[in-house]
């Protein structure tokens, strides 16, 4: 049986062990906060990205998709996390983005992976697929700006690659696809996977965006023959706004994950605490008895001895 003294050490422990716990909650719920503000402010600057498309593609025909002669590649790019405490966070997101692949008939060998988070990358490795990039996950909402850069870059390189050194980002190009996981919180504090598909860009999307009016009487003015630098650029910058939004996410849902753990695991302590604290109070308790008794017994024997 473990000793009295023993058992107050483990109270200080356990007790050192809720702080620490309290702690990493209290930090997750911060970051939670920090990264769903970044994707709300990121609003702002989509909206500006799209006018800018809107007025290259204002009165002019959205160009047919055309099957270049290039092999085909996929690209899949999957967030996740380095660290854990995090639950099934990591494998609800490849099992995700590997069932999501083969429903749309892709041979999975010749899927090119881009994997951010080492906790995630195992998950992958032990699935049987290679990883062809893997990143560190940002550790703050500045960070957030740069891994987005290195992946539009890092898309850019295979892009250019496959197109013989052209490093116009082409929407028409139908022979690379570049897929995007990751997981979210939605209003209702689920976490759900998500898949959205990058390149080529959507049809519609450019549809509907040249057939929306232009907010303001001015309209803007540029060099006929910049327009397709100029789309390019924009492109750049759509990519950019879409992985900066799906890493803010997948962070904001990571940090959401660990909060939540932590709290079960700080509600346990304060179970186990408070199981060993009356353990500690009822031999305690006992002890105290048996030193009284010891106590009246010895007096006895010596009134006894006296008489």
């Amino acid at each position: 049986m473990q000793t009295l003294e023993g058992l107050k050490r483990r109270i200080k422990t356990t007790t050192s062990l809720k702080d620490i716990v309290s702690s990493m909650k209290t930090l997750s719920a911060v970051s939670v906060g920090q990264y769903e503000k970044s994707t709300k402010a990121l609003k702002q600057y989509a909206d500006s990205i799209e006018l800018a498309l809107l007025a290259l593609l204002r009165g002019r025909n959205i160009p047919k998709n055309i099957k270049q002669q290039y092999k085909e590649q996929i690209i899949a790019i999957i967030f996740g996390s380095d660290q854990g405490l995090v639950g099934r966070f990591n494998k609800s997101i490849a099992s995700f983005a590997i069932s999501s692949l083969q429903q749309n008939n892709i041979d999975l060998n010749d899927v090119t992976f881009i994997v951010g988070g080492k906790s995630l990358s195992s998950k992958i490795l032990s699935m049987g697929y290679d990883i062809d990039t893997l990143f560190t996950m940002p550790s703050s909402v500045k960070a957030m700006i740069t891994v987005a850069k290195k992946i539009v870059f890092k898309l850019g390189e295979i892009q250019s690659l496959q197109q013989n050194g052209d490093k116009d980002f082409s929407f028409s190009n139908r022979q690379l696809k570049i897929y995007l996981f990751y997981n979210s919180k939605d209003e209702h504090s689920v976490i759900k996977q998500n898949m959205l598909q990058i390149l080529p860009v959507d049809e519609n999307f450019l549809k509907k965006l040249s057939q929306r009016k232009w907010p303001t009487k001015n309209i803007p003015i540029y060099a006929p023959r910049s327009r397709r630098t100029l789309f390019s650029l924009f492109m750049r910058q759509l990519l950019f706004v879409n992985i900066y939004k799906a890493i803010a996410q997948s962070l904001a849902s990571e940090h959401f994950t660990r909060m939540i753990s932590m709290q079960n695991a700080e509600k346990n302590i304060d179970e186990h605490l408070e199981q060993m604290n009356l353990e500690y109070q009822q031999r305690r308790q006992t002890e105290i008895t048996n030193e009284l008794l010891d106590v009246v017994i010895g007096a006895e024997v010596l009134n006894s001895k006296k008489k």
